[in-house]
């Protein structure tokens, strides 16, 4: 497999972006992006032989097909919505409580819903915050679909749950029975190791230790991080709390580390490479930015590197997640890596720093425009100084710590994170208010990313 990926005589990197305009062109209906599509290929015809231009659009017809498949499937779902539902089954790692209203998601009938109850007492909110096996809930509820914009260019919430395979909301009214169950489902079963590791660390570590080690490690922030939430997020570095390729490389690399040390080859770690990845993908919620570092991860351990690493990873994130590109999320994890990757010459010590957290600071912008309309410009100086911190410092110690936590829980580091909190707070004060651009046009986008491609 990897000697034909090899020899295909066509840039890995030109095909992936061929059937990200493709991708677009079917998903979105954009005009824009069939115009895109169809002057891509003229380029192919001009610049390549018959035999190369032939395999290139019996691959674009392999995926065209799986596209169209995957929007006729998500159409189908759409139309096709059931009037009633009786049992779900919890998913317990998307279980969160705000006051008296729990919220989680629910498998029925081969169905993904997002449900919503409100709590009658105490003791029930205790219960359901302490969930962490599968449980098959008994109710009786309404339906309903979920609601889209009410602001111009708002947030879409339908849309949102939709690239999460859910078409409708359930409002519970009554729970008739709440019973254990079992489940041969691997993601299931995931879902419930990843809430007993939260709720594990929120019963043993004090509060805002508990917030930063469930965020950096399990990619779980909860609800009474709020506060805190929207001052990361004023600042433009609410990304640090989005698990990526630090972690990702932090833990394959520690998972490494320990097996060499107990004698195993390198070429067997490869292959435990894919559980452990599957594992870790799990305990972070399948995450976008994780599952892109993985696959990227995987790919290098094969001598796959470069923007043939990045390639393959966007024609394998096309299969396996369909609706990767149709989030934000997708968008901007594949943006920085594709920025990382096309700079990513080395350059040591604080000059490198600096270097890279201009160019993705400059290189993100027209995307973190378009789906924001705003760009803070503390951003560039707060995220090359936070983010030496979170990935260099507490990560590893918030790990050791979790590790420990199984022996002996040590909370007497809480007051870090206490000044940790006290210092964001003091530079949100003293911060100006994100630049407002609004959100550019598609055709401004594409402008703005051919005018910064012809300035590197």
């Amino acid at each position: 497999m990897l000697q034909w990926i090899s020899r295909f005589p066509f840039p890995k990197i030109y095909l992936s972006f061929l059937l990200l305009w493709l991708y677009y062109a079917i998903f979105s209906a954009s005009v824009l992006a069939l115009l895109g599509f169809v002057f891509l290929l003229l380029c192919l015809f001009l610049q390549f032989p018959w035999k190369t231009v032939t395999k290139v659009l019996l691959i674009c017809g392999l995926f065209g097909s799986w596209f169209l498949f995957q929007k006729w499937q998500q159409e189908e779902a759409n139309q096709h919505l059931i009037d009633s539902v009786n049992t779900v089954q919890i998913l317990p790692d998307t279980i969160k409580v705000n006051g008296d209203s729990l919220s989680f998601r629910g498998k029925a009938d081969g169905r993904l819903f997002q449900v919503y109850y409100k709590l009658q007492s105490e003791a029930e909110k205790e219960d359901f915050q302490n969930v962490t096996d599968l449980y098959d809930i008994t109710l009786k509820g309404k339906l309903a679909s979920s609601q889209g914009a009410n602001n111009f260019a708002g947030f879409d919430y339908r849309n949102y749950l939709k690239t999460q395979g859910i078409y409708q909301t359930l409002t519970i009214s009554e729970i008739i029975e709440l019973k254990k169950t079992s489940s041969w489902d691997i993601g299931e079963n995931l879902s419930s190791l990843r809430r007993k590791a939260v709720v594990w660390i929120k019963r043993n570590f004090p509060d805002p230790m508990r917030n930063y080690m469930t965020g950096l490690l399990l990619g779980h922030l909860d609800t009474d991080f709020e506060e805190m939430n929207e001052l990361y997020s004023s600042l433009g570095i609410i990304h640090l709390f989005a698990l990526s390729g630090m972690q990702v490389g932090f833990f394959m690399n520690a998972f490494k580390k320990s097996l060499l040390r107990l004698g195993l080859t390198q070429e067997k770690f490869k292959w435990l490479a894919y559980p452990f990845s599957l594992v870790y993908a799990g305990l972070t919620g399948f995450s976008a930015s994780v599952i892109r570092s993985l696959l990227q991860k995987l790919l290098a351990q094969h001598g796959i590197k470069g923007l043939d690493n990045f390639a393959l990873t966007v024609l394998v994130l096309f299969i396996v997640m369909p609706n990767f590109f149709l989030t934000a999320g997708g968008v901007l994890s594949c943006a920085y890596a594709f920025i990382l990757t096309m700079t990513g010459e080395e350059v040591a010590g604080i000059k490198g720093l600096v270097r890279e957290s201009f160019i993705i600071s400059l290189g993100i912008l027209p995307i973190l425009s378009f789906y924001f309309s705003e760009f803070q410009p503390w951003s560039i100086l707060l995220t090359f100084v936070f983010s030496f911190l979170f990935d260099m410092v507490l990560l590893p110690l918030l790990s050791i710590l979790f590790c420990l936590s199984f022996i002996y829980p040590i909370t007497q580091f809480n007051f870090l994170f206490e000044w940790l909190e006290n210092i964001i707070r003091y530079i949100s004060q003293l911060s100006t208010r994100p630049l407002v651009f609004g959100q550019p046009s598609l055709w401004i986008l594409i402008l703005l990313l051919i005018t910064l491609a012809l300035i590197y």
